[in-house]
């Protein structure tokens, strides 16, 4: 929900001294290396359709059922994603879809299902064992079982499924208290691990084995202190399969402010949490850099089919003498740093033994010129293939506030971009195939990067702080987002929400079998 998080005990902004600099100095054992030329690849995907026409879509998650085939489709209840345009009294609706239906406020996240490949969608709504409206995420654990969490402030719930997501009947609403849970299944039946940013110890891992009807009393921390500086934990992290570790983004603040990107790893994690003592081991692995994306570090790590781990990130140039984006202190107004054409920069890691990788250059996947493209998610297949997306912008702004240069830009128009990875491991065969995956735009205006202060500053925060891309049952990829391009079915205008979106690849390679998808 929020976009401050804490490394041994300090709250750390987003955007740090080096955020003027861009991409000024990026090493990762050798300089940047060049961008990538594009091949065509065949891929392509069909139209979005809407997974539902009433309720919201901010923040998605979409996965396959490993047991079952089926899709499962969650998102943000909408109380918090909203456009409020203007002071209090222009708010269109604060909770969704209507203040009055019998479907407007529940306290948890929309959860759909399709059996047939998305063509069509089920509202699952069966008196489920949790509470909280926001921040849902979806994982599997190795039987089949399906997790997804929810919190609304005070609590953070998680609650399973053991039929591809139409029955919830496992659950706790209070795993632990704390801010933008992540989960990760585990090894065996009925195994979990969710992390969240807590008040007392800042990032901390907290483990279930009974299909979330209950967690860890106590957490494993992950952040503190690194070198002489200090870093954290936080974003989508991944179970191993191979060695039963956890692997989790994080992000590495230095003594000046700078900052640094990489891994933090913790051994044996089942066993951590049976006497074992393991800990986590961070490793940065890019430094210096800059995150535009809400979280201020990689949204999570994807791990192929051979061990090897891959993680995307949008860069922050920023012209450091400038005046023409928003400013960093009063929200939606402008006399901040002028923002300039970033990237989309994509790092492998190749597996080279137990709890070892060796990390690639990085490589830039999207750079388009006089425009922006923000909040990256990525997911990996069969050894070396992997899928990133991002939201893609068709003129330069600062999407915090909606401005550039003084002036706001209200016709701005966000598309979803997706490249198409192969061969990632092998600079020298390395294929990158880029495409318009949306084909329309899916959002027109500013987007709001800065949490719940977007609520409370007018500001459009309809898309949430994320979207999400996963492979269906035969491999090709499909991707959730939100939608405002709907209008309000009553004043004709802006809907408040978003709503929820799918889309499919229907040509070319699928990512674990290399078969044509269709």
């Amino acid at each position: 929900m929020t976009r401050t998080h804490h490394f041994s005990g300090h709250a750390v902004r987003r955007v740090s001294r080096l955020a003027i600099l861009g991409l000024t100095g990026l090493a990762v054992a050798g300089a940047l290396t060049p961008a990538p030329t594009s091949a065509a690849g065949g891929i392509g995907f069909a139209a979005p359709t809407f997974v539902d026409q009433v309720r919201a879509g901010g923040e998605p998650g979409i996965i396959h059922s490993n047991k079952f085939g089926n899709l499962v489709y969650t998102s943000h209840e909408g109380s918090t994603h909203i456009d409020r345009s203007g002071g209090p009294a222009s708010i269109q609706q604060f909770l969704c879809p209507g203040l009055t239906t019998a479907d407007c406020y529940k306290n948890h996240v929309w959860i759909w299902t399709s059996d047939d490949r998305g063509n069509t969608w089920q509202l699952r709504d069966e008196a489920l064992p949790y509470t909280g409206f926001s921040d849902p995420d979806l994982t599997q654990d190795a039987s089949g079982s399906i997790y997804n969490t929810g919190i609304d402030l005070a609590n953070d719930s998680v609650f399973s499924s053991q039929d591809g997501g139409k029955t919830w009947p496992h659950g706790t609403t209070q795993c632990h208290d704390g801010d933008r849970p992540w989960l990760a299944g585990g090894g065996t039946a009925g195994e979990v691990f969710m992390t969240t940013d807590t008040v007392e110890n800042g990032h901390e891992v907290f483990h279930s084995s009974n299909y979330a009807d209950s967690c860890s009393a106590t957490g494993i921390i992950d952040n503190g202190g690194f070198n002489g500086n200090s870093y954290s934990g936080f974003g989508k992290l991944v179970y191993d399969p191979f060695d039963g570790s956890l692997i989790e983004p994080a992000q590495f603040v230095h003594a000046d402010g700078s900052i640094g990107i990489g891994i933090s790893r913790l051994p044996r994690a089942r066993d951590a949490f049976n006497g074992g003592g393991e800990t986590w081991q961070p490793k940065e692995i890019v430094y210096p850099t800059t995150v535009y994306s809400p979280f201020g570090v990689p949204e999570l790590i994807s791990m192929d089919s051979s061990e090897n781990i891959y993680f995307a990130w949008d860069t922050n140039e920023r012209d450091p003498n400038g005046t023409g984006g928003c400013s960093n202190l009063l929200p939606n107004t402008g006399g901040g740093p002028t923002p300039l054409p970033n990237h989309i920069m994509f790092v492998a890691g190749k597996h080279v033994g137990a709890g070892q990788w060796t990390f690639l250059p990085p490589v830039s996947l999207a750079s388009q010129g006089n425009a922006r493209v923000l909040w990256p998610w990525s997911v990996a297949g069969s050894s070396g293939n992997v899928s990133v997306v991002w939201y893609q912008m068709d003129k330069m702004v600062d999407p915090d506030c909606d401005i550039y240069n003084g002036q706001t830009v209200p016709d701005v128009k966000t598309f979803i971009y997706e490249a198409q990875i192969s061969n990632a491991l092998n600079p020298s065969s390395r294929r990158v195939s880029v495409i318009n995956a949306s084909g329309r735009f899916i959002h027109q205006g500013g987007i709001c990067d800065s949490g719940t202060t977007c609520v409370a500053s007018g500001q459009d925060r309809r898309l949430g702080d994320y979207f999400t891309n996963s492979v269906d049952s035969s491999g090709c990829v499909v991707i959730a987002s939100g939608d405002t391009t709907v209008p309000d079915p009553i004043s004709g205008g802006p809907r408040a929400t978003s709503l929820p979106i799918f889309i499919r690849q229907v040509t070319g390679p699928s990512l674990t079998t290399g078969k044509s998808c269709g």
